[in-house]
């Protein structure tokens, strides 16, 4: 019997390192020439097009650079694409011009994912459920579109390791409802009272001001706000706070199921991954702050399996060029894993692995390098 082969997907790489010093082999030039190769036209011809990126927030700079975003929407425009958007949460929107991100600088309009009260959203079912986690708000915006483009900046994460593809989808593309039952599935904090000096360094630190004393000292979270992100467990200088439970693996399904909801609303011809490797940092874009990068600047990955391209990004992501001095002063590092799992604690590769099972891709690639 002949052995089945793999499919492998195909993924389109720009190396950030140019072979020389010409700028026709620079990133800024190679950019081009791989959104050319990556045959925009078949998906966006006479469609409404929508670009979900993390703009960023905070005092926090090393988002993906405007420069970058105007590209590709020249290159969707090029395609003939009947309208194109780039979206992110609400409050994310009104602050990008502080980050360089206008209609002007963009070239196209900026809309929030689910309007600008954050109210505009279409209910999904989670298919299969999984534990509490039964259903996803999916903004309006997103969901009313005809074609998706994944634009995402990669970095690590406290709560799952890395944030790349995946959580640009599970995370930026819901409400906060959503945002927080995904987080929910983890754990809650646990304050230790004897512990705490009550200096309130999470409370000022917190980046959705969620945490508060109370007139008796008592420390408080408004879980609404509360997107578990682990600022407070982190930046705690007496170690009073932590996550109960630590179930990551939980959450990084609850992630891919996420994920996966948004991507129904588009047939897979109409779906595009970008994953952008630069300015990768120990923490994720949503702590509203900038931090070394921990590896040089690798490139930029494209295709259309957000499992390959996730599974691609990790790949290329190595503890060995980690750069001295990169991490927080007396940050402990792991002896096993990927360097995220060394940083973080937790296998960056769960989630790759349950989107391989949700059937949305297959872990097997292959590069091919735009010159």
């Amino acid at each position: 019997m002949e052995e089945t082969r793999k499919i492998m997907a195909e993924l389109l790489f720009a190396n950030y390192a140019p072979q020389n010093l010409e700028p026709v082999n620079s990133i800024g030039a190679k950019w081009p020439r791989l959104l050319d190769a990556l045959d925009l036209s078949a998906a966006v011809r006479g469609r409404r097009v929508c670009v979900k990126m993390h703009l960023g927030g905070g005092t926090g700079f090393t988002t993906i650079h405007p420069y970058l975003t105007r590209q590709l929407i020249a290159k969707v425009k090029e395609a003939d694409a009947k309208s194109v958007f780039v979206t992110d949460s609400p409050e994310a929107v009104l602050s990008a011009a502080a980050r360089g991100y206008t209609a002007e600088t963009l070239g196209c309009p900026m809309v929030s994912v689910s309007g600008l009260s954050g109210r505009y959203y279409r209910t999904r079912p989670v298919e299969p459920p999984f534990n509490s986690f039964m259903g996803v708000d999916i903004g309006g915006e997103v969901a009313d579109a005809e074609v998706l483009i994944d634009f995402a900046h990669v970095k690590g994460h406290g709560a799952c390791g890395f944030g790349g593809a995946v959580k640009n989808l599970a995370m930026g593309c819901m409400t906060q409802k959503t945002r927080k039952e995904i987080h929910a599935l983890e754990g809650g904090l646990e304050w230790d009272a004897v512990r705490c000096t009550r200096c309130k360094v999470c409370e000022q630190n917190c980046p959705n001001k969620a945490i508060s004393f109370s007139e008796e000292g008592r420390f408080e979270v408004f879980y609404h706000n509360c997107k578990f992100c682990q600022h407070c467990v982190l930046i705690c200088p007496a170690k009073a706070l932590k996550m109960l439970g630590g179930r990551y693996r939980d959450f990084q399904r609850g992630m891919a199921l996420a994920a996966k909801a948004v991507l129904d609303c588009f047939p897979p011809e109409r779906r595009l991954f970008v994953n952008v490797l630069t300015n990768v940092t120990i923490f994720c874009d949503c702590w509203g702050m900038t931090t070394p990068n921990l590896v040089p600047d690798i490139g930029i990955l494209a295709g259309r399996d957000i499992v390959a391209i996730e599974q691609a990004t990790l790949d290329l992501i190595r503890f060995e060029d980690l750069i001295p001095g990169s991490l927080p002063s007396g940050w402990k590092i792991g002896r096993h894993g990927h360097l995220f799992e060394r940083l973080h604690g937790k296998d960056p590769y769960v989630v790759v692995e349950c989107l391989a099972q949700l059937g949305l891709g297959a872990r097997e690639y292959q590069l091919r390098e735009i010159g």
